[in-house]
């Protein structure tokens, strides 16, 4: 992987989610300076922060997708409380926030995303190889078999749709990202003033550091420029 500015050849998209649920910070969201311009496996990345928007979405991801015309695309949001990096595979078309979104928004009791859509669509990404690879670079990551009913869900579901809708194969997925150990710090302190306390005990959850964090993704990003540069290649 070598950094580039200029974009020559294939593209590969990969958005990240701006904070929500009232945290200030999004590693879906800081990861991706350290991403955009790369060239892995000759695509180059092209790197988006995107809203975190019920209303926004499903009109601005099918733009990404028309502008780019992506060789593959890579999408990454926070999982709350997550121990490990999640590959997801599969994007329900209904919705149920249990945090509403930086608009207000909250569908709840399975609302679809698209009415006539279909009920689910099965991300195109190999999910096993972006696991294998994350592994081998001594990070916990798994597969997920359900991306949720929030926005990271969504997301999914509408690159698949919009990536159809232009005619386009490219392997495309969702991977979910756990808590930075200094999100866990700043809620410590939102909820007690000192951080060591009985009252901040119930915060005590897993995090990575945004370091490994990037490296994962990094990974994750190899295996998709080599599917997508040659789906029959061994990964």
């Amino acid at each position: 992987m070598t950094a580039r500015h200029a974009i020559t050849g294939p593209i590969g998209l990969v958005t990240g989610s701006r904070p929500f649920a009232g945290l200030p910070t999004n590693p879906a969201e800081l990861v991706l300076p350290h991403l955009d311009g790369l060239v892995v496996h000759g695509v180059t990345i092209v790197a988006k922060a995107t809203p975190v928007s019920r209303a926004g979405l499903p009109q601005h991801l099918p733009e990404l997708v028309a502008q780019y015309r992506p060789a593959f695309v890579l999408a990454l949001g926070l999982a709350l409380g997550a121990p490990t990096v999640r590959i997801e595979t599969i994007a329900v078309n209904a919705m149920h926030f249990g945090i509403p979104d930086n608009e207000g928004a909250r569908p709840l009791g399975g609302e679809p995303i698209e009415p006539d859509g279909p009920p689910a669509r099965m991300a195109t990404w190999d999910a096993d190889a972006v696991v294998a690879a994350i592994l081998d670079d001594g990070i916990p990551a798994k597969t997920s078999f359900h991306a949720g009913t929030h926005l990271c869900n969504l997301t999914l579901y509408t690159y698949l749709g919009a990536l159809a809708a232009e005619g386009l194969s490219s392997p495309c997925g969702f991977l979910h990202l756990p808590y930075l150990p200094e999100q866990i710090v700043w809620m410590m302190r939102q909820q007690s003033g000192q951080a060591g306390s009985a009252m901040a005990a119930s915060m005590e959850l897993p995090s990575m550091a945004l370091e490994t964090q990037i490296r994962a993704v990094k990974a994750a990003l190899g295996v998709m420029a080599r599917q997508a540069v040659d789906p029959l290649t061994p990964r």
